[in-house]
């Protein structure tokens, strides 16, 4: 009947950040696939933005409420984070602020379930779901480094009434404190059909100017450090004389931090003399196009990544598979089945099994196919969607 009151409960869905990067991807999955016959859902954005702009466009109602700029807690020296004690009082402050007004925005929205997604959501979220009394969980995608921030975030999960991660690190690392029966492990999951060995990447290769022969090596992911991508570089310039029809591609931009990291992978290809057979593609929004056009995906993360969902991607796309044994990463493959798994960090390593790749095209085929089948079997969207749905209601319990 018009007028009829709206029974289904509310899940709302709190991302830190409006920009586009593996957390919000999964937020704007999720919040794309939660059963709408059952659920409504709301996303919760601190601006305007990328996010809340693909949540409209997909149908997904959006609310913003300003979120205070808050201070990175460590300060990247070389390649080692190191905490910025000045962060956490100013932080503070305004971590209490943001929680009381989130508080009375979930009062306001009769939510009845709140899933925060990113590490200072997981914060400010979960502090403000107890104040408004609402059942929290925790969809936690960072696996922390420092010692004193696992201490602190672990004593904020206790706040929630489940915590949802993406890799069995995560896990490990916060069951500790909110209890092992409290953890669900759920890997992050896409979609199936638009991820496939059916779409075409004829269009990015001509708009790269890879022909048919040409074997193209690529890594999506963010720029930064943690992510290997100079790794890669180095391995692909060590073996670059000897196989001259291969391109490096590397997809994506820095995102949350400067542009440093992206010079030095640039200052790399421009001195090793093959700079003509590499391609910095920056951020792309056809990533389904763009993992068609690769004949090997190399994800080299050097540390804490768990289930990134560029990997799972290319899983589904069907693509020979080479990654590091770091974090969850190599939870997801079984070496030679359907991936090579390296050590992290290791160069040589890493120029080996590429050159293992090359010369053997059986291999690439055998190991996409395998790769497909482990994603239908266990990544998908619908799987990860009614996984956390399942989580969602022993939270409510």
């Amino acid at each position: 009947m018009a007028g009829e009151a709206d029974l289904r409960p509310l899940i709302a869905l709190v991302d830190e950040s409006s920009k586009m990067a593996g957390v919000e991807f999964s937020t704007l999955y999720l919040a794309q696939h939660i059963d709408r016959s059952r659920y409504r859902v709301v996303v919760i954005c601190p601006e305007e933005g990328d996010l809340p702009a693909r949540c409209r466009a997909a149908g997904v109602e959006v609310v913003i409420e300003p979120a205070p700029r808050f201070m990175s807690t460590s300060i990247e020296i070389g390649r080692v984070y190191v905490p910025n004690p000045l962060s956490w009082g100013v932080n503070l402050l305004r971590l209490i602020g943001l929680a009381s007004r989130h508080a009375a925005l979930y009062r306001r929205l009769d939510a009845a379930l709140i899933c925060t997604k990113g590490v200072f959501a997981h914060l400010y979220g979960t502090l403000a779901a107890r104040i408004a009394r609402r059942p929290a969980v925790i969809h936690m995608q960072d696996l922390l480094a420092n010692p004193l921030y696992i201490r602190v975030f672990g004593t904020f999960a206790r706040l929630a009434r489940r915590v949802i991660a993406d890799g069995t690190p995560i896990r490990d690392q916060l069951a500790p404190f909110v209890g092992a029966d409290r953890v669900d492990l759920i890997y992050n999951g896409v979609d199936l059909e638009q991820f496939s060995t059916a779409v075409s990447g004829e269009g990015v290769r001509a708009e790269w100017g890879i022909d048919s022969d040409t074997v193209l090596i690529g890594n999506v992911a963010r720029l930064t450090s943690w992510k290997g991508q100079d790794v890669l570089l180095k391995a692909f310039i060590r073996l670059a004389p000897d196989y001259p029809k291969t391109k490096l591609v590397l997809v994506g931009s820095p995102v949350f931090h400067g542009d440093a990291f992206e010079a030095e992978l640039r200052r790399l290809a421009a001195e090793s003399g093959f700079s003509d057979r590499m391609i910095f593609a920056g951020f792309r929004w056809d990533l389904p196009e763009v993992l068609a056009a690769l004949d090997i995906f190399v994800y080299p993360s050097i540390r804490k990544d768990t289930s990134p969902l560029s990997l799972v991607s290319a899983m589904a796309s069907g693509l020979p598979l080479l990654t590091s044994d770091v974090g969850g990463v190599a939870e997801l493959l079984t070496h030679t089945e359907d991936g090579l798994i390296v050590p992290a960090a290791d160069v040589n390593a890493l120029g080996s099994a590429l050159r293992q790749m090359l010369d053997n095209p059986d291999l690439r085929q055998r190991l996409g196919a395998a790769a497909r089948r482990t994603a239908e079997r266990s990544l998908s969207l619908s799987i990860f969607a009614r996984q956390c749905e399942s989580a969602f209601e022993r939270a409510k319990l």
